[in-house]
Order: structure tokens, then C-alpha cells, then sequence
């Protein structure tokens, strides 16, 4: 019988404790802890960065049985060393206040299990106080873990000014706490110190003056130390693997795999090395429950991206080709934060392609495709609960190629809109709605796709049909056309070899938010 995936606990004395199945992440911590000593890691919610901060609190706990088996168990001494923990998933953020209670608290808190008595108040002489006061009673140098470190910060974004002004307060606070761990006298007495988030933001001690800090979320040689590999799906989930092939009914466990892969492979966090891999959470739940799903996404979507989205008036569908510097990954401003960068860490786009100096972002997989698109149409775009079964009759219709139908359909997916947000309106506005609801299918629907001579607003390919659109808001559908016969649009996908590429301008009346007319082109 295989081993239980660990999806209710990111413990790993639990994990190891009750025979659950882990997948060997030593490697990378052993690499870590042996040729440094401080450490950055981003990477997106649930893909093991808190299991990571549990494994190396094991470790450096001492408790070597835990480890039997693992890469680590025969090549680290498992000294026990003094320990800090800070679990900001725990630790109240509402404002400066609460934070600096909640912070105030966990030293109390420490230093009592540990028997030491605090002296300071203030809690950036606390931290310094506890370090330096475990380091004299063990004789040990200090353990200092932080798990999701940004949490104040980005909790608080998308919130109007009044956010704004919260995660500044925040990020101040955690400026001065950490700087402590930059001090000569608290370096000197520090064995190891671990820090994740999502983000990384500028400003905060831990990414400012702290010169000796190593930031790992694009290091190419720990571009696989999070997520799952494929060469690790089938070394550790062979029989969890085999057994959903057979639910589903797959040929075959390649032809498994490759639907696997399309879901949920994809993320690429290294513009040095091209390595992809597959979220955990979802790879986790789909070989357990027996079946594809938006696994990751249930667990919760971050509000403060959609809201920066909304309060930046941002065109969503550029998502899809995104060109980027390497730059773009540093540390940021809270005052001005860029929104692909976030959306990068968050794990909602993905490195496509590099060339030189640029990389190419994306959307992962399907399931972020998807998944992201139904929460921007019903948060941002307000659509009613129709819009998705809408949304499904529009693609059959656009593949039977009924114009009258995906007229009157997509008109009633526009009235399920809200009047208000139409103020906006414009080409962009009505192409958005249009684009989203393709993703919504699950087809290979692209925006702003690129031609030689400009870019097309959606290019939809399916089955060897590819639908070549151009949107036009109070002109006639003809002039759009016009324009990708003029600009070639369609070139490419002729050159593809398409059977069929269908050619199609739309136009839009602002003042009554629907669409007048489709014309078509073979």
C-alpha cells in the first residue's frame, strides 16, 4: 500500500513520524548549511517553504532519527543547537501595534520554554538580548528561522491608500527588528539563519545592508530544491502514480504523465537553468482524490493581486507574453510595486523562454490559466455566477463557427457585468472580458500575440482551426478586419500549417456594452 501524501500537515517531524510519504529535500539543505550561513528563499504559497523551516528546525534540533533513510542522515554531525523560530502565519499583522505584540510575545515566549529572563522592553533590544543570552547559556551558536517574513507587508497591499500606509508601518518595523541580526556582536554568535516569503521587498534589514544575506529564489542550482520534479514523481508517487492512470483510464503512463504535466508543470524559477516543476498541492491531491482540479487555487487566491490589479487599471491579458529583465526579480519599492514581479513570485506567471537579457513570463500551466481567469472575471470584472457555463457555451459556439450565436452569447456574458464598471470602456475593456472567457475553457487562447508587423488582440487555435480576432469599440467590425489583413496577422499561423485560419474583426457599441457585428475571412 503506498505511503499517505502529507496534505494536512507541513510538519516534518510528522510527516517522518507517522510514515507519510516526503520527498527528499536534504540534498539542497545539506548544500545550504554547509556553504553558508544566511539565507533568502521565495517561492509561491504551498510549495514547501514552511516544511522546509520545520526540516531544518529537526535538524538543527538534532533529532537524527527523523532523518533515517535521507540524504542527509550520514554526512551531518546533528548537533543540537539554540533555535528562533518566527512563524508570521501566526503572529498578528492587522497593524504596527499588533505586529510589534505579536513579535514582543514570541521572545516572552522563547526565552520562558528556554528559562531566561528578559531584562529589555523595547523589542529590538529582546531579539539582541535573547540571542546573545542563549549563546552564553548553551555555549552554541544561535539558529534564527523565519517562515513568510513578508506576510505584514503584502497582507496589507491592494487597500487603497490606507494599506499603503499599514504595510509601510510594517515593513519600518520588521526593518528594525531584523537589522539586529546585522550587528557584529549578534553576526559573531549566529550559526544559521533561514528567511522565506513570497516577495522580496526593499527597505527590510534582510534585503538593504545585510551584504553577507544570499538570496536564492533565481539561483539556478536550487532552481528544483521546491516543487516536484518528474524524475521525483516517479521516484516517490510510482504506485500513487499507476493507480490514478488506471482511474482515468489512460493508455498508458506517458500519455498520463503528459496530461499531468499540462495541468500542473511549468513553473521555472532560474533564468540560468531550464528546469520546470510541478506544484506540490496539486500533484499531491490529484493522484489522492483521482482526478484533475484546481487543487492549488482552492487553497486560497492572495486578494491583494487583485486588487493591485483593479487599483492599477491593469491589461490583464499582456499577462500572457510578458518581456522582463533578469532585474526584475529584486528587491522593490512598496510605493511602487511592479505587479508582473509580484505576480512572478506569487507563482501566477512563470519564466517562458530567456533570450539574452530577456525573459519571457507566462502563465505555468492550465490550472493557473484557468483558475486565474475565472477569479479576475468575478472579482475585477464582477461577472455574475452564469458567466462560466457562459462562457463554455461561447467556445462551442466559436468552434462550430455559429458568428450569431457567439454574437448573443458573448452579449450575454457583457449584461452579466455590472453597469458601473463600463465607465472604462473601451477596446481593451471588451477584449479582456472576451479573452478571459476563452481561458475559462481551457483553450489555447493568446492576447497581443506578436506579428511582424504588430500584434493581433486574440488568437485562439484549436484542433487545427486557429481564429485569428481583432476588437474594435465604436468602429465597424470591418476596419478590424481590415487591419489584420493589413498587418498579417494571420500570417503565422498559415505558415504553421493550420487547415484552417479564420479570420475574425468584432465590434463593439459602447453606449449599449454589447457586440453589433462579426465579420469573418478565410
Amino acid at each position: 500500500m503506498p505511503k499517505a501524501v502529507p496534505l494536512d500537515t507541513s510538519s516534518f517531524r510528522r510527516i517522518r513520524l507517522e510514515n507519510k510519504l516526503y520527498v527528499d529535500k536534504t540534498k539542497w539543505i545539506y548544500k545550504m548549511i554547509t556553504e553558508g550561513i544566511c539565507y533568502f528563499l521565495s517561492r509561491p504559497r504551498r510549495f514547501g517553504k514552511s516544511l522546509t523551516v520545520s526540516t531544518l528546525k529537526e535538524l538543527f534540533s538534532g533529532n537524527k532519527e527523523l532523518f533515517k533513510g535521507l540524504y542527509i542522515y550520514d554526512k551531518w554531525e546533528f548537533e543540537k543547537y539554540p533555535i528562533i523560530l518566527f512563524d508570521f502565519n501566526g503572529i498578528p499583522i492587522e497593524n504596527r501595534e499588533k505586529l510589534e505584540t505579536g513579535l514582543r510575545d514570541e521572545l516572552f515566549s522563547i526565552a520562558k520554554i528556554e528559562e531566561i529572563e528578559l531584562s529589555e522592553r523595547e523589542i529590538v533590544r529582546l531579539l539582541r538580548e535573547l540571542i546573545l543570552n542563549l549563546y552564553e547559556k548553551y555555549q552554541k551558536f544561535v539558529v534564527v528561522l523565519v517562515d513568510e517574513y513578508d506576510k505584514p507587508i503584502v497582507e496589507h497591499l491592494g487597500k487603497a491608500e490606507e494599506g499603503i500606509k499599514r504595510a509601510i508601518e510594517n515593513r519600518e518595523l520588521l526593518e528594525n527588528f531584523f537589522g539586529v541580526l546585522k550587528e557584529a556582536s549578534v553576526v559573531d554568535v549566529l550559526k544559521f539563519v533561514f528567511v522565506t516569503g513570497v516577495s522580496a521587498f526593499a527597505k527590510v534589514s534582510i534585503f538593504s545592508k545585510w551584504n553577507n544575506l544570499t538570496n536564492l529564489t533565481i539561483n539556478p542550482k536550487y532552481a528544483d530544491f521546491l516543487g516536484y520534479t518528474e524524475e521525483e514523481i516517479f521516484n516517490y508517487f510510482g504506485e500513487h502514480l499507476k493507480e490514478f492512470c488506471q482511474i482515468q483510464g489512460f493508455k498508458n503512463v506517458d500519455e498520463c504523465m503528459e496530461r499531468i504535466r499540462y495541468w500542473y508543470n511549468g513553473y521555472r524559477f532560474s533564468p540560468w537553468r531550464d528546469v520546470r516543476v510541478y506544484n506540490p498541492v496539486s500533484v499531491m491531491n490529484t493522484l489522492k482524490e483521482g482526478y484533475f482540479s484546481n487543487w492549488w487555487f482552492e487553497t486560497g487566491t492572495p486578494s491583494f493581486l487583485v486588487n493591485l490589479l483593479k487599483e492599477k487599471n491593469y491589461y490583464i491579458p499582456q499577462l500572457e507574453e510578458l518581456e522582463v529583465t533578469e532585474e526584475f526579480v529584486s528587491a522593490f519599492e512598496i510605493e511602487d510595486i511592479p505587479i508582473e514581479a509580484l505576480l512572478f513570485q506569487a507563482g501566477y506567471l512563470s519564466i517562458k523562454e530567456v533570450e539574452g537579457r530577456f525573459i519571457k513570463l507566462g502563465y505555468p500551466n492550465i490550472e493557473v490559466k484557468t483558475s486565474f481567469s475565472e477569479v479576475l472575471l468575478s472579482k475585477v470584472y464582477k461577472a455574475g455566477p452564469r458567466t462560466k457555463k457562459l462562457a463554455e457555451e461561447l467556445g462551442k459556439a466559436l468552434i462550430r463557427e455559429d458568428w450569431g450565436e457567439v454574437k448573443e452569447i458573448f452579449n450575454q456574458i457583457l449584461a452579466q457585468i455590472p453597469y458601473p464598471l463600463y465607465g472604462k470602456a473601451d477596446e481593451k475593456f471588451f477584449h479582456t472580458v472576451f479573452y478571459l472567457c476563452l481561458n475559462l475553457l481551457g483553450y489555447d487562447a493568446r492576447a497581443e500575440v506578436l506579428s511582424s508587423r504588430g500584434r493581433c488582440d486574440v488568437a485562439l487555435t484549436y484542433k487545427g482551426k486557429a481564429f485569428v480576432m481583432e476588437f474594435k469599440a465604436g468602429e465597424a467590425a470591418e476596419s478590424a478586419l481590415k487591419q489584420i489583413e493589413e498587418k498579417g496577422y494571420a500570417k503565422k499561423f498559415i505558415s504553421c500549417g493550420y487547415k484552417k485560419v479564420i479570420k475574425l474583426g468584432i465590434s463593439f457599441d459602447i453606449e449599449k456594452r454589447e457586440v453589433v457585428e462579426i465579420v469573418t475571412s478565410f
